[in-house]
């Protein structure tokens, strides 16, 4: 019985071992400068400024109401993740 709970044990271990490299594929990768200026444009907005920082985008926009504004992006979705009106 003790050898079979080692074999066992031996068996699902390795199989974590297995597993660890295909979840390790799946991180999403960083979206591109060019990636994020066509999902906004996209969206309707017109790209004045765009920068990287901090593992963020960060952009001067202008939106389909000419309402400008800076906004924060997400690295890896895209998302807006702030979006504040510029005075």
């Amino acid at each position: 019985m003790r050898i079979r709970t080692i074999g066992l044990l031996a068996a699902s271990l390795a199989g974590l071992a297995i597993a660890t490299p295909a979840t390790a594929e799946t991180t999403p990768s960083r979206k591109t400068l060019e990636q994020v200026v066509t999902e906004l444009s996209a969206k309707g907005y017109a790209i004045r400024e765009i920068e990287m920082d901090d593992g963020h985008f960060e952009a001067t926009v202008i939106d389909p109401k000419n309402i400008v504004s800076e906004a924060k992006i997400d690295g890896y979705t895209g998302e807006i993740l702030r979006l504040e009106r510029k005075h």
